[in-house]
């Protein structure tokens, strides 16, 4: 159920170009990946829609923010007013840092998502799981090596032949 949540959110707040991931860009998106940097979505053929990406967050928090404020609201009846502001302004604050965890979540989620959608294609007999980190090793030593791109696809399909 959460994984089908998740896939609807992704594509509700996502524009998901229909243009394949070069083979190039797919190594570099994987070495990237795996180092654990954030990616471009313009070389994997992504982009937020920031509007639906508030809205979906704004429903999301409101799950858990409408519960909690009824459960409060008593407590907060019989308080001083002026601890009241300071906790609306601490939870307001935490919704808007929290907002930016959401979007770097998504955006993770999303590169993950067309990465191994592109491995498929480039590599159907090689599962991503198993041997996208061999793939990253090998494409750091071409990288070394000053590998050409024609030769790159050759060069990573006979060393992986090679490590098996």
């Amino acid at each position: 159920m959460l994984e089908t949540l998740k896939h609807k959110i992704i594509t509700y707040v996502f524009k998901i170009s229909n243009k394949p991931v070069l083979f190039h860009e797919l190594l570099q998106a994987n070495k990237l990946y795996n180092e654990g940097m954030h990616l471009d979505g313009k070389k994997l053929g992504f982009r937020l829609r920031i509007g639906r990406a508030y809205l979906v967050f704004v429903l999301l928090t409101h799950i858990f923010i409408i519960p909690a404020a009824l459960i409060a609201h008593k407590v907060f009846a019989m308080v001083d007013c002026h601890v009241s502001i300071l906790v609306a302004i601490f939870f307001t604050g935490m919704i808007f840092a929290t907002f930016g965890m959401f979007r770097e979540w998504l955006s993770d989620e999303i590169a993950l998502n067309r990465i191994t959608t592109a491995w498929k294609i480039h590599f159907p007999h090689f599962p991503y799981e198993e041997y996208g980190d061999k793939v990253d090793e090998i494409y750091n030593e071409a990288i070394v090596k000053d590998i050409q791109k024609k030769e790159l696809q050759r060069y990573i399909l006979d060393r992986l032949i090679e490590v098996d």
